[in-house]
């Protein structure tokens, strides 16, 4: 288990407590997290700008090929440094499990790149600290300056992409922003969670696993840079796939019945579409035709035993659950 993991990868020693579900501004302990590959050039201004309202800053190192632990540590980081590179999801549990281990009530996940305003820190740790959140995101839609740098294709597939990661939590609808990395968690929010994406589908499972436990959600509007930033090592192709794969994994895995039921239902209708006309053909021509006959009958069979699988695989997560 990855947060049993965490435990030597960090060197963490103590103990799990009980949390309480209000916090004292007074006693509340911030930390932030910053998951960080080749980030050597802008991670010194996030670190030290982070540090005006944490009490500590984590950087974990995912494998970084430059010297970006060496100047995360001079600005007063925290380093994790991790012997090769795992992924943002994975070097992200291992930040958020060890602060949580170690006490801290309240913790910030911000992108090392510099896109996100540690000046924001505030804003969105404020609703954990009141006691009015379990998890905050930092909303780049809820304010015009939040998306007036993004490019066009990246607001397009980062909305299909959110509305994608809602589609079996309805009861989030009026969450615009579930993918963005600027965000807070309580401590015991952190501890509930099994997290298991080790690639950039990590902010979708973070929110799909709130969701299930039922915590409550709020967005507070921030602002993003993207204009002379590297802010993705991948293509947005390919950054896009990996999230999407990411959501359809947790899809499969927690809504089976959602998942093998809907591509069930399509491949039966399908099936009984193509089914009938191969009978209009035989009714004009007096036979059947041999490929569309087949096609009916496998896609038919297919899809009954594909919303089979979905039910018995959905009453199984239920008692599970």
């Amino acid at each position: 288990m990855l947060r049993d993991d965490v435990r030597a990868v960090s060197n963490i020693i103590g103990t799990i407590d009980e949390v309480t579900d209000e916090i004292e501004i007074k006693e509340a302990k911030l930390s932030v997290i910053i998951p960080a590959f080749n980030e050597a050039k802008m991670i010194a201004e996030v670190v030290e700008g982070s540090l005006r309202f944490a009490d500590e800053v984590i950087v974990v190192d995912d494998g970084s090929r430059d010297n970006t632990a060496l100047v995360a540590k001079a600005a007063g980081a925290k380093v994790i440094r991790l012997p090769k590179n795992k992924g943002k999801g994975f070097a992200l549990a291992i930040g958020l499990y060890s602060a949580a281990i170690n006490g801290s009530d309240v913790i910030v996940c911000l992108d090392g790149d510099g896109q996100h305003d540690p000046n924001e820190i505030p804003r969105v740790a404020l609703p954990i600290i009141r006691g009015e959140a379990d998890l905050v995101i930092g909303s780049r839609y809820m304010d015009r300056d939040g998306t007036k740098e993004m490019p066009d294709y990246r607001q397009f597939g980062q909305t299909l992409l959110t509305r994608t990661a809602k589609v079996s939590n309805r009861n989030y609808d009026d969450i615009k922003d579930s993918l963005s990395g600027f965000r807070a968690m309580a401590r015991k929010t952190v501890l509930q969670m099994e997290l298991t994406e080790e690639d950039m589908g990590i902010e979708a499972e973070i929110f799909m696993d709130a969701a299930k436990l039922g915590m409550r959600i709020v967005e507070v509007p921030i602002t993003c840079k993207y204009h002379g930033l590297q802010t993705s090592k991948l293509s947005p192709g390919k950054l896009g796939m990996r999230i999407l794969s990411a959501i359809i994994r947790t899809v499969r895995d927690e809504h089976p019945m959602l998942y093998f039921g809907v591509g069930g239902m399509i491949l039966t209708v399908t099936g009984i579409s193509i089914g009938l006309y191969a009978l209009y053909e035989y009714n004009l021509a007096g036979f059947l035709p041999f490929l569309p006959s087949l096609v009916a009958v496998l896609s038919f069979f297919l899809g009954m035993t594909s919303m089979f699988s979905g039910i018995v695989l959905g009453s199984l997560a239920q008692h599970k659950n």
